[in-house]
């Protein structure tokens, strides 16, 4: 199977510190999909993240991140 790797930018409404991130960036690749987590130091609220589209969904990645408590919504593909 090839692996159709993609990536989706997704908003975190609450500010985030390192330790937040790091408990966010755990949750996400717990899905069997997801590649990578990633943010930009100045827009620390913007989160990147590289998956697999034949293994998970962009939603899925996002209900690991609502399922913290935090208000997310998907930005973009």
């Amino acid at each position: 199977m090839n692996a159709k790797i993609t990536d989706v930018i997704i908003h975190v409404d609450e500010p985030l510190n390192s330790s937040q991130f790091e408990e966010i960036a755990d949750a996400v690749r717990s899905d069997r999909g997801a590649i990578s987590v990633g943010r930009n130091s100045e827009r620390p609220n913007f989160l990147m993240v590289a998956y697999n589209a034949n293994r998970t969904r962009s939603s899925s990645i996002l209900e690991k991140i609502t399922g913290l408590g935090l208000h997310a919504s998907l930005v973009g593909i």
